[in-house]
């Protein structure tokens, strides 16, 4: 966002804020009251919530106020533009590349078991990658059980412990699907720890430092990462045509990508793990 303000050449001056937590829904729909009490010139969004955010979402539009909203689609039409990953459909290219391992390592999947843990239960964004990796690798692999999904409360000690205990009392246990980053790091610790890495595939979204390092490492197998600063940035960019009342698309879809070991060296992939290099 800061460097789309760098490039506006003075046309915006952007301000942050946000909730210390992703749970912290609550805090995030007051931050956003009182975002809209000073009537800026546009909003851009994030949201915590696909329902919370909603009436001072639709409180900011009938004030005049734009409103871009990114990675999380809300239960409202009331926007000016939406940018996201389509969520389902990443979580469904982590399940073809889990395949794709289990048959180079010549593992069966018919009767073995796959897990998702996933961060938080009822949002859009999470229930789409949820959704997308298990109907994915049903397709794929018609035989697999699918153990029930783990919620671990966006904490990566909870997602650590879900992991260890699913990990101690599953030995047919081969694929994890973590659907973000403190899920992931939470996976990536009891993986390292049980010595189960080279036995589990493991894959999960977005790719904070720890994340990259386990991948680097080979305890995951890889990252299904998006474009947050791309988001961000295009987010402020489209903010701005908004303001200069300008036609905004309304749905703008960015694409995820598959990181491994075997690619994360190449340029572009570098990029995308470090933006600001």
């Amino acid at each position: 966002a800061k460097a789309a303000e760098a490039d506006s050449k003075g046309k915006v001056v952007v301000t942050t804020d946000g909730p210390p937590s992703e749970i912290d829904i609550d805090k995030q729909v007051s931050i956003l009251e009182n975002v809209i009490a000073t009537m800026p010139d546009a909003i851009v969004i994030s949201s915590t919530s696909s329902d919370a955010t909603v009436p001072a979402v639709e409180d900011a539009m009938a004030k005049g106020i734009p409103v871009i909203t990114i990675d999380n689609r809300l239960n409202t039409d009331k926007f000016t533009s939406f940018l996201a990953t389509d969520h389902s459909l990443g979580a469904s290219m982590a399940a073809e590349a889990m395949a794709k391992d289990w048959e180079e390592m010549g593992i069966d999947p018919t009767g073995k078991k796959v897990i998702v843990i996933s961060s938080v239960a009822g949002t859009a964004v999470n229930t789409a990658r949820t959704e997308g990796f298990i109907n994915k690798i049903k397709e794929l692999a018609p035989g697999i059980v699918v153990l029930e999904t783990q919620y671990g409360d966006n904490d990566i000690t909870k997602a650590l412990s879900i992991a260890e205990n699913t990990i101690a009392a599953n030995p047919d246990l081969i694929g994890i699907f973590g659907d973000n980053n403190h899920m992931g790091v939470g996976i990536a610790k009891a993986l390292a720890e049980s010595g189960k890495y080279s036995e589990i595939v493991t894959y999960a979204f977005d790719a904070n430092e720890d994340q990259i390092k386990a991948v680097a490492d080979g305890i995951i197998n890889g990252l299904v990462v998006q474009d947050p600063f791309g988001m961000g940035y295009n987010g402020v960019m489209k903010a701005i045509e908004a303001i200069e009342g300008r036609q905004v698309q309304k749905d703008i879809v960015v694409d995820a990508t598959i990181v491994t070991k075997e690619n994360m060296q190449e340029p572009n992939i570098h990029k995308l793990l470090f933006p600001l290099e």
